[in-house]
């Protein structure tokens, strides 16, 4: 696996045992594919449910919880640019955070994004492979045009999702579920078009496109190959608290523990809903241990 976690974080998960150090690094690729700008004790605490021989997930378990259930509701208390939802969250490929990006960029200040921005944006980002079916496939040039060039918005600042209009918000909320419907684990500029399509019927009218009709030309190919760029993330100050806090070398145990005693309400409540609780970490301190670290790749 490419290294994510950045020189500050690698310095501070020393004091983590080898299995622990290697959930941290994949928390920080975790923390990557979300487009977050910082590993927080959430995007670790999602890396440990995703992994079943870990300590704390075994201790999750004996509490008769789903590890996969709850890893859910911690990935949407992770920092990133994705989509939360009851029957799927997922963060955006890389090519669907610059289609994301490119529409709030076309629109002028005091505007918001509009669903057409979407699907022009994401048409624009259709790989070779997509552009080279679509061409096989009449009437659907549509899909085949330029993003609109930048209106003055590429400088806002705030919430990312604030220069939205609520319309294109369900726009992406039904890429979302277009995009695990397909068992992608990305948001991919196809699955945009597809969410724009569905919520926007005077779109539709324009293009002579319907959501079901692209899915149909483009199946197999929906799913955004661009691979994540080299990036390098530091934890953020509640992180490197908790690697200050745990003893040396913590295991992933630990890592739960010091969640249970110094996690945010939010996560704290979360666990203890599940029955995860202070008690319990103490019942199972010394009887629950991390395996060996895997070899390396």
């Amino acid at each position: 696996m490419r290294t994510f976690a950045g020189p500050r974080l690698a310095e501070a998960g020393a004091r983590l045992a080898p299995y622990a150090r290697h959930a941290l690094e994949r928390s920080a690729h975790l923390a990557a594919r979300l487009h977050a700008d910082q590993v927080s004790p959430e995007h670790l605490l999602a890396a440990l449910l995703a992994d079943e021989d870990c300590a704390a997930t075994r201790v999750v378990l004996h509490a008769f919880a789903d590890p996969e259930t709850i890893g859910v509701e911690v990935l949407a208390l992770c920092a990133g640019i994705m989509v939360v939802g009851s029957g799927h969250s997922l963060p955006f490929s890389v090519g669907g955070v610059r289609a994301l990006q490119a529409a709030r960029a076309c629109v002028p200040e005091g505007e918001r994004v509009r669903p057409e921005d979407v699907f022009a944006c994401a048409g624009a980002e259709l790989g070779p492979e997509v552009g080279a079916r679509l061409a096989l496939v009449p009437g659907l040039r549509a899909l085949q045009g330029r993003a609109p060039a930048a209106g003055g918005g590429s400088g806002r600042s705030g919430p990312f999702f604030a220069a939205f209009q609520p319309e294109t918000l369900r726009a992406l909320g039904a890429a979302c579920r277009a995009a695990g419907a397909l068992e992608r684990d990305a948001i991919g500029p196809v699955h945009l078009v597809l969410g724009a399509l569905e919520v926007d019927a005077d779109l539709r009218a324009r293009t002579g496109l319907s959501a079901p009709r692209v899915r149909m030309a483009l199946s197999g190919i929906d799913e955004d190959p661009t691979p994540l760029p080299p990036r390098r993330l530091e934890g953020d100050e509640r992180l490197l608290a908790l690697l200050e806090g745990v003893s040396v070398p913590a295991e992933t145990l630990e890592i739960l523990g010091w969640l249970l005693e110094h996690g945010s309400e939010e996560l704290v409540a979360l666990l203890r809903r599940q029955k995860i609780t202070p008690a319990l970490f103490e019942r199972c301190r010394g009887v629950y241990h991390d395996p060996p670290p895997p070899a390396p790749a």
